[in-house]
Parts: structure tokens; sequence; C-alpha cells
């Protein structure tokens, strides 16, 4: 009956309310007046007898004005809304393992029941509204959450929050607050309640936790890797572990585990080569392992020399050799070995006894035998070996071909010892030089000159002496003079020259080189046709330049020498060091001569050795000289790349290796014990409150935070059906009392 009476009346007449006129007061006035002429008008001549009609009528006209009037009913009253509860769940993928057979999220549902009414959002690598539709999220950042959260809830007071995690944030929040970094958390409007999902009891789990080790390690130096692993869920006194290197093992390990399940493994590494290197540890499955994923982990080490290893011979003391021997010494990534002014067969036959000379024996055959793969790179400094290799010379001297065909370097420096001077042109050594020897006639020019720098010398490492070529040009043409050259029937198949004589030239007309480089078997030789580059260092000096261009040139010499296999004409590389399966590898192969220069149509043969076998790969060089080979891994390993390049007309340009890793392993699932230290730390943090895995406690609530809501409701009564039939039926009752009075 109440419902009815309330939509007669348009709800208004409530208790606490007000009646208010809205239509301005002379246009009421106007509408009465004008009802009252009409009514006066209508009722002539008045009669006692149709005063009833009358009445009916005065009644539906007094309704009408009514509702011109435009009544309205006012109802002004408060209500108290509860403060807003927020809750934060976790949606990264680590809330998906299993514990107890069922997802670690499961437990999210028990908690918000708990609860009760909430706003709720759910939170990985942003903050987004509502409960998650999975739990997959990556790049956990509840430090980013809590900021948005703040940002969106802003100058509010909260009745409270909550979140939901176990704790394995990745956006650094965890690591500053357990590191004690005081971090400050943004204002939250309300007091904090942190719920630990997962219970690190609850799951079976072997992980390696860790593979710690240097970044970089120095060639031919024992260095260690350590892995840390940790079992969870089930007694194991012992776990073996295993480390590879570029798939092949590299050591085993059993690890006694402590009381919390967790131990580590020391491995010692020593790499004989310089390069990448990828080392995966891993451990065994166990009996219901939640997370196969982390049961191994990859390091990729890079190998470089600590030192380069010098051998300087030295056939007389000159002041070319004074300045070589002293930049050598004073370099600290140089480990020097120098010899110079020599004892010969003749001297030792003079009839002196070994104690009455001077000068030391020169212990050549132990050095170019026994001690020659000891050394990254051997000068041969104006030193002719005739004198001094009175046994087994061919031998020695093949032993050091051999040397730079397996990967070392070799420098020789002219003088009236050395090249055609020094007897090479018959030697072992000649088939690894870049100039060739024989001359006829007179083997040295006397003559000073300046030397030029070639289009090839433009370009290489070797003579960069500064980066803008242009200046790099000007600085070459104003060094001094250098005093004479070793000749030579010019630059070896292969060689590249980059400073030439400005006027000799060889048999076919190409100026004589002075400096030259060559690649041959794995290593690098260079050939310095002179013994006079010391005047670049005071030369320069004298006339308030200083030396460093001197410096340059040998620094850039020594590192082209003993360089990287990256810094070969020959060079092959990946966009990365790590992948996940499936992910796209990208395999870059640089095809360049020895004078750097880009060789477009060069042809790269890709093989790469992984865990399922071997696959092929071919690719085009472009015109930077450049071939890029895209493949798709889906097997977890080591993967070993092998290039081979041949030039557009089939003749071989050199070979290369690296390696890559593909690791299932899910960053997420890096880590999947929950981390109770830092859920306790970051609800101490704000003076909140930590609950553990399944407990009941209820959450930190703000009872002040309740709202006061004023409302404001406004009815307008014109359009009440009760003031609308009023009118109708008044008016339609003074018309039939009218009718039944005969009138119209």
């Amino acid at each position: 009956m109440s419902e009815l009476l309330r939509w007669w009346t348009a709800g208004c007449c409530s208790v606490g309310g007000s009646l208010v006129w809205t239509s301005p007061s002379g246009v009421v006035a106007l509408g009465a007046a004008l009802l009252g002429l009409a009514f006066l008008l209508a009722a002539r001549p008045f009669s006692r007898s149709r005063s009833l009609e009358y009445l009916f009528s005065a009644l539906g006209a007094l309704l009408l004005l009514l509702a011109l009037a435009g009544p309205i009913w006012l109802q002004e009253r408060e209500r108290e809304d509860p403060g807003r509860f927020v809750v934060l769940v976790d949606s990264s993928r680590s809330m998906s393992v299993e514990e107890d057979g069922a997802p670690r999220a499961a437990a999210v549902e028990r908690i918000l029941a708990q609860l009760g009414a909430a706003e709720v959002y759910h939170f990985a690598d942003g903050l987004a509204p509502g409960l998650p539709t999975d739990y997959q999220g990556a790049d956990t950042d509840l430090g980013g959450a809590l900021a948005a959260l703040s940002q969106r809830h802003a100058g509010e007071r909260l009745e409270g929050v909550a979140i939901l995690s176990d704790g394995l944030d990745r956006g650094g929040l965890r690591r500053r607050l357990l590191g004690g970094q005081g971090q400050v958390l943004p204002r939250l409007g309300g007091p904090l309640t942190v719920y630990q999902v997962g219970d690190d009891r609850a799951r079976v789990d072997a992980a390696v936790v860790e593979l710690h080790g240097a970044d970089f390690a120095f060639l031919r130096a024992e260095s260690e890797l350590s892995v840390d692993v940790r079992v969870s869920g089930t007694q194991l006194a012992e776990l073996p572990v295993t480390l590879t290197r570029d798939g092949q093992p590299a050591g085993r390990r059993t690890v006694r585990l402590d009381a919390e399940g967790r131990g580590t493994a020391v491995f010692p590494v020593r790499a004989m080569e310089v390069g990448r290197y990828v080392y995966e540890a891993s451990v065994p499955l166990v009996e219901g392992d939640a997370v196969p994923a982390n049961n191994s982990a990859q390091l990729v080490s890079r190998v470089v020399r600590e030192r380069v290893r010098v051998l300087q011979v030295c056939g007389a003391p000159s002041w070319d050799q004074k300045f070589l021997r002293l930049f050598l010494k004073e370099d600290p990534g140089v480990d020097l070995v120098s010899f110079f002014i020599l004892r010969t067969g003749r001297d030792m036959g003079s009839g002196y006894r070994g104690d009455e000379l001077a000068l030391i024996e020169f212990p050549y055959i132990q050095l170019f035998t026994d001690d020659l793969d000891s050394f990254d790179l051997v000068i041969f400094q104006n030193f002719d070996h005739a004198p001094y290799f009175e046994r087994d010379s061919d031998t020695l001297l093949q032993n050091l071909a051999d040397y730079v065909r397996g990967g070392k370097s070799l420098v020789m420096i002219g003088g009236d010892r050395s090249f055609d001077l020094g007897t090479y042109a018959e030697t072992p050594l000649a088939g690894v030089l870049p100039v060739g020897l024989g001359v006829t006639g007179d083997p040295v020019n006397l003559e000073s000159f300046q030397a030029t720098l070639t289009e090839a010398g433009a370009r290489h490492p070797i003579t960069q002496l500064v980066s803008e070529p242009g200046e790099n040009q000007q600085i070459w043409s104003k060094l001094s003079a250098l005093d004479g050259l070793n000749l030579s029937t010019g630059a070896s198949p292969g060689a590249a020259v980059l400073l030439a004589h400005p006027r000799l030239v060889g048999p076919d007309g190409v100026p004589l080189p002075v400096l030259a480089v060559g690649e041959y078997g794995k290593g690098r030789t260079m050939a310095l046709m002179g013994d006079s580059s010391w005047r670049w260092f005071l030369g320069e000096a004298s006339e308030g330049r200083g030396n460093q261009a001197y410096l340059r040139f040998w620094k850039n010499s020594m590192r082209w020498l003993a360089g990287d296999p990256e810094d070969r004409p020959v060079a092959v590389t990946t966009d990365k060091e790590n992948y996940l399966p499936a992910e796209p590898v990208k395999i870059l192969v640089q095809a360049r001569n020895v004078a750097f220069s880009a060789i477009a149509g060069a042809v790269a043969f890709v093989e790469v050795d992984g865990p399922k076998g071997r696959t092929t790969h071919n690719g085009v060089a472009g015109p930077d000289g450049s071939a890029v080979v895209t493949l798709g891994a889906q097997e977890r390993g080591a993967y070993r790349v092998s290039v081979r390049v041949t030039g557009p007309d089939g003749v071989a340009l050199g070979a290369a290796r690296t390696v890559f890793a593909v690791s299932a392993r899910d960053p997420e699932l890096e880590e999947v014990a929950p981390d109770e230290a830092f859920l306790r730390a970051l609800a101490e943090a704000v003076g909140g409150r930590y609950v553990g895995p399944g407990s009941n406690d209820a959450p930190l609530r703000d009872v002040g935070a309740a709202r006061r809501v004023s409302e404001r409701e406004e009815t307008a009564l014109h359009r009440a059906p009760l003031l609308f039939t009023g009118i109708v039926l008044f008016w339609t009752l003074s018309w039939l009392l009218r009718r039944r009075a005969g009138l119209r």
C-alpha cells in the first residue's frame, strides 16, 4: 500500500523534507490572475444551483496553478559509507608453481573470501583492476604497483591495503629493502597487511640457485666457478652437480646439503684460447620436481689476455731497439722477455771461458722449441739468425712459422741484419712474411724518405692514429722522414701494404712496402722495412707535437697482433649471448680482407652444433661485407658456431667461431621459494602486519576511514500522477454537472 501511495505522490511528503517552489513568483501571480479572470467570466450568471460545478472547476484550476508553480519536494540527509579496502594480487608466473598438488595461487580465493568486500587489483609489470585471468605475468614489480596505487588513491583515506604475494619481486624494491638502503615507500592511505602466498615446505624442488663466476677470465689462468644449489620439500643429504663448457663435460661434484637443503660446488676452470665460452651447471630432477626449468643455470664467460707475453730478439743495440724496448717495458699490458747483445758461436770458440765473457748465453733452442708457445708475440728486430742458430736452424725457423700458423704473431723489423740481409729468403719463415724476399742486387736503399699512407692504411686499425680520416692522413704526412729501407720484391699474396715508399717501386711497378701485414693460418705477421721508426718519437717531440704518434702506432700494432677473434677480418658474433627456446638467433658474419676492406658477395658457410646435432646455413655478404643468418634454436643447451668464408671467386678468406646458449629457464622461475624475509620487511617498513601462509589473521583496518556522504533528493511534484489525476477528475466532474444542467 505504501509503495502505491509513493507512486501516486511521486515519493513526496516524506519525513524531514520541505516544499520548494521553482517557478518565478511573478509568473505564478500572472497565472493566478489569468485563471481567476477566466473563472469569473465563465461563472456568469452565478447561481446557487451551480455552485458544485463551480467548486470542481475551481479545484481543477487551483491544481493546474499548483503544477505551473513548479513545486519540488526536497529531501536532504547524510549516510555513512565504509572506507575502501584495496587488495593487490601478485599475478606473476611464480604464483602458478604447484604446491601440494595445486597452484600456489589457489590460496588467493581463500584469502579474498576472508577479507570480504574489497577493491581488487592485480600486478606483475604494471597495475590493472580485477583478478588476473591467469598467473603468467613477467617482470614482477611490487614497488611500481604500490606507486601506481598511491597515485590512483592520492589524498584518500583507505580502510586498509592488503598485498597477496610470494614476495619474489624483480623490480628492485626487495633488493633495496633487504639491502638496508632505506627505501621510502609511497603513501598508501591506509594500514598495510601483507599475506604470504606459498609455503616453501609444501613444494618439492631441486634447483641451481646461481652460477657464480667472473664475466671474463684471463688466458691460461685458473679461475673458479661456484654453483649454489638448493633442495626443498624432500630429504636429501647429497646432490650431484655437473658442469659443461660449450656442451662438453668440464667437471662433476657431489654437494653435501645442509639442514636447509643448501650447498655449493666449486669448479676450477682454465681456458687456453681467447674467446667466449658457455658454462652450464645442472642438477638432476628429483621425484615430483615442481620447476624443472630451474635445474640448470648458464654463464657466458669471455676469456681475454691479462698481459701480452712478448719475446724481443735483437741482433745489435740501436736507437730503434732502445725506444721499442722502453715502450714495451712501460706498457703494463706487456710481459716482456728481451734478448740483445748476444753471444755467437764465434764468441764461444775464441778461447775464453764462459765466466770470462760479459755476454750471456743465448738459449735459442729452448726458446724456439719448449718455450715458444708461452709467448703471444715474437719480435725479430734487426736479427740475423745464422750466427746464433748454430744447430737445427731450419727446424727452429719452421717451429716459428708453425707458431704463427697456429694462431700467434710475428713482427720483423728492418736493419742491416734483417730480411734479405739476414738471409731469410730461403728459410721456412719466408712463407709467413707479408713481403717477398730474394731481391736481386743491393737489398737496401739508404736514402731518407717520407712514408706514404696507402688506401689500405687509411682503413686498417694499426695506422689509425686518430679516428678522423682527414686528420689521420695529415698526421702521417707530417711525421719525420725515415733513414732507409730494406728492399723487397713487393707485398706477398694476400698481404696488405699500410705504408709505402714515395718513389721506389717493385718489379710489378707498385710502390715498395714500408709497413705490411698479413694473416697466415690463424696467426698474424707484420713487417716494418726499416730501423728508424724511433724518429717518429723524437721528431714529433722536437717540434712540440709530443710523442703520441709513435706510441699510438705501436699500441695499435700490439692490439692488432695479439687481437681477439672478433678483431679479425673474418669474424662471427651473435646479437646476444643467451636465448629462450624458439627465440630468433641472429648470427652476424663479417667478411673483410687483410686490409679491412669489406668483401661484398663473400659466401659464409655456417655450421651450428647444438644438443640435437649439426645444422648448416649459408649467407651472402652485402656491400658492407656483412651476412646475417637467422635461425630458431629449439633445444636448451650450448651451441657452437663455426664459420668458413670464401670470396665471390671461391677462394677461402678465413674462418671464425663463437658460442651462444639457449636456456629454458624463465627469469620469473629462477627463484621460486617465497621470500618471507622481504614480506616481513615490507610490512615492518610501514608499521603493517605480516600474515604467514595458511594463517587466518584478520587484516589491519582503519575504522575511522568511513565516509559521511550527503545526499540531496529532489522530487518534481508536477510529475506526480495524483496531481494530474486530480486536475482531470475535477474538470471532468465540473463538465458532467454542466451537461446535466443542460449547458455546454
